[in-house]
């Protein structure tokens, strides 16, 4: 079996003609092919025509020039007696060791895949200059030869000449009938030959997953070999293809995370697309959380905060959270099945988001902490689904101070500091929370957050729209940020997440295997990742001790304040969290003793917090048969029955608006905001009064947002 390797040439349309180029005037006398002006103006045009076609070819040989030239200088400076050779190599290393150290940085978000060849590249021209000043010989040009040409043949092997076509033809296929160069079975590594072969015999038959494709260019990377694949034109697309990941995986005989397909960087057509076989996987076994990883700068440009979740499957980077660019604060959604990782995925984010100490977090949890106990105990405001609509209050406030404060400042955006950290409401369960009478105010802080420093981070099981209350802008606006896709059971998931050619349900079962989003700017692809395991061997308290080691500057004075707009569930957050985990562990104390507090059936009334003996089952009773009495006892007054609490008496010297709210709390309305529009009275004033009878003694809060009259 032979692999063929196709030449890329295409006939090229003809380029406009340009100054140099274009027709002579009507009239104009030309000047003759073999006259000094037509020969200096062919040889210009081939020159162009030669630098322009070839300047790929001869970077690195214009590098190894300048680095030659260097240590000839330094050669120079030690001759002159300027400095000594040992103080010349300890400028030069102190130069070039950092600056190799920063190129790689740069290359490493821009094209990972040739960070490390930088870096080694970079290391070895320090090395070479530190030794220059003691004299640059025949023998040390050719050490720099040797270096130039061992680490410079991939770059000349994927620029070859000519160097890849214009855009205007680079979908044209290879024709059919051009030469073709062919590698034999010796020319590839036994893996390679066996995908090769097995792709034609199980993969590229009609009954296969990609019926005619051709698989071209076969070529080593670091984890396996990577082919230029061709689909039937016509009859396949990326999309479709990438789909059908599991079939060929199984045709290939490899496991489907070893399978990586991505569209091809040198053509717009969608039937060309780059295939991937991982001989050995860096993200199997254990990819464990080893600490915060933010980006705060991008080719050296300030005002960025990208998020390092995890390494790609082929190695090649790191899957990016875009949180902050200038300006800007982003949100983003994690869309995943229970158990699979969307709770570790989203400690991920918020302990490398609040690691440099200019960002805070808010954390609502319809499952009462029980997602995420790490996050629910060092959020700077905790809340349940109950009271998910106080928090939606203050953060609306939040944003509309916000922006009148950047219209005095005449800022245009938002930059996070410590003193003016962003704020991040993560929403697990997000489609208890996103009802379809709150999520158009959702949605507008999802629109208007971005440039005020608030964003969302909803997680849910299902990306359709009924997840965000039935608010298409709302999930726009959140995608629009960040998008992270996990495996989901639902076969209704395909083509929901904008961008995401890959149906979710095809997804491996595996924890905190995902895809994103591309992002070329940002080094993202749209390509499958594993996100840091934050509880690495089964440690629940890891990400606690993680998040208790970074810096939390708390909201600023101007954010704390705009809250009060909204009440005082922010201000009373701390007292209110406390007294509804008493009220929640004294629930579960009952329920272990066989009663059934009232406050936790449904439809029950929640303000009466008494235990009732549970009612056995009717197996479980003891019949006990009448006795007969022959003298009939006196009638009794009428007593309450079991388990009706007396009902209570309404204080004495009360406002008028302090006994309109008690009545509306005896009337059985426990939230501040159904108390509130019984009295008709806005929810500052609610809670100023709710807070005066608490502390009174006429009312109690036996959970969280909850409110019942004395006993």
């Amino acid at each position: 079996m032979k692999t063929a390797r196709r030449a890329s040439a295409a006939p090229r349309k003809p380029n406009p003609p340009d100054r140099d180029t274009a027709q002579p005037e009507a009239g104009a006398e030309r000047p003759g092919r073999l006259s000094a002006e037509g020969l200096f103006g062919s040889a210009r045009t081939d020159l162009t025509a030669t630098i322009t076609l070839t300047w790929r070819q001869w970077m690195p040989h214009a590098l190894a020039a300048t680095v030659a030239g260097t240590g000839l200088a330094l050669q120079a400076i030690t001759a002159s007696g300027a400095a000594s050779p040992t103080e010349t190599a300890t400028v030069a290393a102190a130069v070039t060791i950092p600056a190799a150290v920063r190129a790689s940085q740069l290359m490493r978000r821009r094209h990972p895949r040739w960070a490390r060849r930088t870096l080694i590249a970079g290391l070895g021209i320090a090395a070479w200059l530190t030794t220059a000043p003691w004299g640059v010989g025949h023998d040390q040009l050719a050490v720099l030869a040797g270096l130039e040409m061992a680490l410079a043949a991939r770059w000349w092997q994927i620029h070859r000449i000519p160097h890849p076509p214009n855009s205007d033809d680079s979908d044209i296929a290879p024709d059919a009938d051009e030469p073709v160069t062919e590698l034999t079975d010796d020319d590839l590594s036994p893996f390679a030959r066996q995908i090769s072969l097995l792709w034609e015999e199980q993969v590229a038959v009609k009954t296969g997953p990609a019926p005619n494709s051709e698989l071209l260019l076969p070529t080593p990377t670091r984890h396996g070999y990577e082919w230029k694949l061709k689909l039937a034109p016509g009859q396949q697309t990326y999309p479709e293809i990438l789909n059908q990941v599991a079939r060929i995986a199984s045709g290939v005989d490899v496991g489907v995370t070893d399978v990586m397909i991505e569209k091809h960087r040198e053509h717009r057509s969608p039937s060309w697309c780059r295939l991937q076989i991982l001989e050995n996987s860096p993200i199997e076994g254990n990819v464990d959380f080893t600490g915060p990883r933010r980006l705060d700068t991008l080719d050296g440009e300030p005002g960025y905060g990208i998020l390092q979740l995890g390494p790609y499957a082929d190695g090649e980077g790191e899957a990016p959270w875009r949180l902050y660019t200038p300006g800007s604060m982003w949100s983003g959604v994690v869309i995943g099945d229970s158990g699979i990782g969307k709770s570790r995925v989203t400690e991920n984010i918020v302990i490398s988001a609040v690691s440099r100490g200019d960002t805070e977090y808010w954390y609502i949890d319809p499952n009462r902490g029980g997602s995420s106990p790490a996050l629910a105990d060092h959020a700077d405001w905790f809340a349940t689904a109950d009271d998910a609509d106080d928090v939606l209050e203050a953060v609306l406030c939040i944003i509309d101070a916000r922006a009148e404060e950047n219209a005095v400042m005449r800022l245009t955006g938002f930059t996070p500091s410590p003193d003016r950290p962003g704020l991040l409401v993560v929403i697990d369960e997000c489609h208890r929370i996103f009802t379809q009478d709150k999520a158009p105010e959702w949605a507008r802080v999802a629109r208007e957050g971005r440039k005020v420093g608030v964003s969302l981070l909803p997680a849910s099981q299902y990306a359709g729209i009924i997840t965000f209350g039935n608010n298409e802008p709302l999930r726009q606006s959140v995608m629009a940020g960040n998008s992270i896709a996990m495996r989901v059971t639902s076969k209704s998931g395909k083509g929901l997440m904008a961008g995401l050619e890959v149906d979710p349900l095809t997804l491996p079962e595996l924890p905190g295997y995902g895809y994103t989003m591309r992002s070329e700017k940002l080094g993202g692809r749209t390509a499958p990742f594993r996100n840091r395991n934050t509880t690495p061997g089964g440690d629940a308290e890891a990400p606690a001790r993680w998040l208790a080691m970074q810096p939390r500057p708390g909201l600023d004075t101007l954010t704390v304040t705009a809250t009060l707009a909204a009440g005082t569930a922010y201000r009373d957050r701390h007292a209110v969290d406390e007294s509804g985990r008493s009220a929640s562990a004294r629930r579960v104390e009952q329920l272990r003793a066989g009663h059934l507090p009232d406050d936790f059936l449904n439809g029950a009334s929640p303000n009466d917090t008494s235990g009732h003996q549970a009612m056995p089952s009717v197996m479980a009773q003891v019949i006990t048969f009448p006795t007969f009495t022959p003298v009939a006892a006196a009638p009794k007054a009428a007593e309450p029955a079991v388990g009706q609490p007396t009902p209570a008496r309404q204080p004495v010297g009360l406002s008028d608006s302090q006994q309109a709210v008690w009545a509306a709390v005896a009337a059985g309305f426990d939230q501040p905001k159904e108390i509130g529009e019984r009295v008709g009275l806005s929810p500052r004033q609610t809670q100023a009064l709710l807070r005066q009878l608490l502390e009174d003694g006429h009312l109690t809060q036996p959970k969280y947002g909850r409110y019942r009259t004395a006993s």
